[in-house]
Formats: structure tokens, sequence, C-alpha cells
């Protein structure tokens, strides 16, 4: 039937048209209006500033969404050339293809959290999707990044440099195992987006944390905080903001969430919030982040300088317990079969929940081959302790470890001798409390093998004696083969990364939300219509 051929030739050109896809336009978006009457010239509270931003913020969009438009849409809106045709990649500093976006093959560009959500931004908040910092990124060097603090390298350790950070990045970035130095044009951006951050989250919102952005992100309560401040500040003065980021501020606020950046309509704000007096360290010396130079308390001043951040609250916000208990303040997150030779370094990560005043309380047994529980044989040397959201590594050796990792680990022991079908328990006062893998199964065949790769525990899950595979992230064996060092590695091990206060996702294993496969998820409905379509008219004689 001749004359059904072009309805449907029309189709498949709606379908494969790039959209432009908005959310409903907001109003008092521009500057002016939307600081009317709430103290634009400076002169407003920080709380002041923080409650604008809040209120103003109207809307949620979903992560992912295959009905209505989702972060895929705004961030092809926000951070594209005018055709829409190519998109700007935060880190590699240039354009690629809008589309297709990446469909969990890791071949395309993805979405980046400049304040990742393993540093207290939710994967159920109105952080997670926030557009004031998230930025497409070439999907590799958004790994390479991983949950690093922004920082030039050499200034929180003395690791070696790998520039570019990743192949695929900009020339000008570099990373090492801690830190992670953006392209020089995007820092100050970057920065704004920190600063905003901070700003906008006190925690007081469902499925939120106060954010706090700092020199000592260590020191945060919840792991919620970022780095590192002095450097971010100075990132913003050496890179101001340029008439395309006055442009995404925008379109951000009038196309998707209705509220604004502040930061980027009067960088002198940023002066008034954050003003820090810190150098930036040398030769790998850190931050001094002992009692008294910690710049990330959280109380409430007369005052907002340099030292302090308010809550919401209206009071001082306790860190621990005063008498935290003893049981169950000590977890696994992790477990490592490097590629080195002799399949070093060997390694099992440990994380203090709270203060633990008598580690000789704990001990490890590492399970071989699946032949059950040898028992405690590496116990913690008496009179030894841990201060609460510390790690604590425990290795087969020294050298392989401190070649790999760039610093040594904090207890050698030869028991580490693991291969990645061994499993690992955790003991308190001779009884197991927490386990990796399972102690009467040769692992060899199972999810859990780490054999020249690694198991991470996933955010917020809990210590257990009977190993469950949905709370932890697998490497998948081999996945460390061509890494000399783990900052060398595209799947690194995320070391010294987890976080309690997420809960844990039972449908996703890494920071990445699920997508269709092959097919983008807003495409599925109309590729069906087709379908459905052609067979209608093929069944009555049609085509």
């Amino acid at each position: 039937m001749p004359g059904i051929r072009p309805p449907f030739v029309i189709l498949l050109v709606a379908l494969n048209a790039t959209e432009r896809v908005t959310s409903q336009p907001y109003e008092n978006c521009d500057v002016s209006t939307y600081y009317d009457g709430h103290g634009h010239d400076l002169s407003n509270t920080r709380d002041e500033m923080h409650s604008l931003i809040k209120s103003t913020h109207r809307n949620e969009l979903p992560y992912t969404s295959s009905s209505k438009p989702d972060v895929w849409d705004a961030l092809i809106d926000v951070d594209s050339d005018p055709s829409g045709q190519s998109i700007h990649l935060i880190y590699g500093n240039k354009y690629i293809s809008s589309t297709p976006h990446d469909d969990g093959s890791c071949t395309s560009w993805n979405r980046e959290h400049l304040w990742p959500r393993s540093r207290g931004v939710s994967e159920s908040g109105k952080d997670n999707t926030d557009l004031h910092h998230l930025r497409p990124a070439d999907c590799n060097v958004n790994s390479a990044r991983s949950n690093r603090y922004f920082s030039a390298c050499g200034v929180v350790s003395k690791q070696d440099c790998i520039v570019p950070a990743h192949a695929e990045a900009a020339n000008d970035t570099e990373r090492d195992s801690y830190t992670f130095l953006p392209p020089a044009d995007k820092r100050g951006d970057i920065a704004r987006s920190i600063f905003y951050m901070d700003l906008r989250y006190d925690g007081s919102e469902v499925n939120t944390l106060d954010l706090v952005v700092s020199d000592c992100p260590e020191t945060v309560p919840n792991d919620a905080g970022m780095g590192y401040l002095s450097q971010l500040i100075q990132w913003h003065n050496d890179d101001p903001v340029d008439a395309k980021e006055l442009e995404r501020n925008e379109k951000v606020c009038t196309n998707w969430q209705g509220n604004r950046n502040p930061f980027v309509d009067f960088p002198n704000l940023v002066s008034v919030y954050f003003e820090s007096s810190r150098g930036v360290p040398q030769n790998g010396a850190g931050y001094d982040c002992s009692a008294g130079n910690d710049n990330s308390v959280n109380e409430i001043p007369d005052v907002v300088d340099n030292t302090t951040k308010p809550s919401s609250s209206g009071t001082n916000i306790p860190t621990v317990a005063t008498n935290p208990p003893t049981v169950g303040g000590l977890i696994i997150t992790g477990v490592i079969d490097g590629p080195l030779s002799g399949g070093l370094p060997k390694a099992i990560e440990l994380f203090a929940i709270h203060d633990i005043q008598d580690l000789s309380l704990y001990g490890v047994g590492f399970a071989n081959n699946g032949n059950g529980s040898p028992g405690v044989e590496f116990s913690f040397p008496a009179e030894s302790s841990a201060t609460a959201r510390s790690y604590i590594t425990i290795a087969y050796e020294d050298l392989q470890y401190s070649k790999f990792f760039g610093v040594s680990p904090d207890y050698v022991t030869g028991y580490a001798s693991i291969n990645g079908n061994d499993a690992i328990e955790l003991f308190f006062n001779g009884k197991v409390i927490d386990v990796y893998g399972d102690v009467n199964v040769d692992g060899t065949s199972t999810i859990w093998n780490y054999a020249d790769g690694w198991g991470y525990r996933k955010h917020g899950s809990k210590a257990s004696a009977i190993f469950d595979n949905e709370d932890w992230i697998f490497s998948g064996t081999d996945a460390l083969d061509s890494c000399t060092t783990n900052v060398d590695c595209v799947k690194n091990f995320p070391s010294k990364s987890y976080n309690t206060s997420i809960p844990v996702s039972s449908t996703s294993t890494t920071n990445s939300a699920p997508h269709c496969f092959i097919f983008s998820c807003r495409y599925v409905v109309s590729l069906l219509l087709v379908l459905v379509t052609f067979y209608h008219f093929h069944a009555r004689g049609g085509y």
C-alpha cells in the first residue's frame, strides 16, 4: 500500500533527529530579578543566600528517565554547542558528538559529579542531580578521576604524577593516588561549582548531608568533605568567570532548576564566605589538620569566617559519641590481589567507624582455597588504637605495596599471602564480625574472585558475618593486569573511599546509574511504536 509509506518515513526521521529537550522555563531567573531584595550587593548573610538558592531550586530532575526530561537532556542543553550536535567534556576540554551518550560500555561521554557521590552526595537526594555540579566527561577520564580531591600533584603526597591524567584528558591535567588537576581554564568553573555545593547543601533536606569544602576534608563529619579549599580559592582567582559560564548559569536556572550559582554572578562572594589564609604546601607536606587547624568544624559562629561553616540546625554537631562502643567499630572495606610480580601487592583495607581505644581486641584470618576458617592469624599490637573514620591497611609485604600505592601499609604480615580465591575474616574477641567471600568455598569460579583485581565495599553497607555479594563492588579478574601503579589503572583500586553515610543500592555497583542497553531509554517507546506500526500494516498486506 504505497499510501502508507510517507508517514512511516516521517516517523523514522523524527526518531533519529537530534532532540533539544528542555524542562519548563522558570521565571525570575535574570540576575537583577533573582537577587532582588536579597542583598546581592554582598550585604546579605551566608544563611540568607543559602535560603535563596535552596528555596528557588524548584525542579528536581530525574537522573535517568524514559518518560520525561532528565539529566542527560539537561547536560546536552547546557553544555553543547549552539547546534546541540557537539557536547563539551570538562576534563578533556574538547567537544565530541552529543549522541550517543554512554550506555554502560564506557565508549562515550557520561555524567561527572564534580562533588563525588562517595564524598557525601547521595544517590537519591537533590544533590545527585543538581546541574550546578554535573558535567559531561569522557567515561574513561571520569574513571581516572574517580573520587579524588581537586589539587595539583605534590601537595598532599610525594607520589609521582601522571601527566596528562589520562590519555583522553587535556594535556594540562594530572593526577596521583589522592588528587586530580583539571584543565587550567576549567579550574575556576569547577571551584565555583564546589563552593555552590557547600553553600547549597547543609543536610537539612531528605537524603542529603552537610557538604563542606575544606583543606582538611578527611575530618569532615559523615565523610562529606571536599578539597582542597585553599587551592580552589586560588583557581577561582586565576580563572575568572567567562561568558560561557554565565550562559550556562542562565540556562540551568531558566530551563531546568530555577536557581542560580551566586559565585558565578558575584565572584567576590567567595572571599566573603570562604576566605582562607593558608598557603599551598610544598613537597607533599600536606595541610596541617591537627586540632585548632582544621577549617571544617561545623558550628554556629557570631561572624562567618574562614574557619567555620554555619549549620542550619543552630547547634554544634558532634562527630562521634563521647564513649563509642568497641564491637562493630571496624569493618572490611577492600581486598586486592595485585598485578606485580608474585601477585603483589596482596592486602586488605579496614575502616574504623568510630574511635577504637583497644585495637588489639580485633584480629584477621586469611582463609585459603575454601579450606574453612583459620581463626585469628593476625592480631593488632597491644595498646594500639584507631581514630574514627580512619583506614587501616594490612599487606603481605612493604616494598611492592609501596611501589604500587606510593605509601607504606600500616601493618605487614606473612599471613596475608592471599590469592583472588581466598576469603577474609575479621574477628572481635575471637568471634567473626565481618567477612569477604566464603571461607568454605574456593573463590576461583565465584563473582567475588579478585585475582589480579579487587573487591570493595559499597557505600553504606554494614559489616556482616555472612557474605552478601550485593554489598560489594567487584573489579573482575585481571582488571589490574596492565598496571604498574594504582594511578595507572583505568579500573584502579578505590583506596580509602568508603562512605558510611550513603545507603547501599541494590541496582548499581558503580558510580554510574544504569542505562538502557544499546538504545537510550527515551527512544525505546518511540522505537516500539515504529515496530508496532510496521507489524500492523504488514499484517494487512502493506509495504
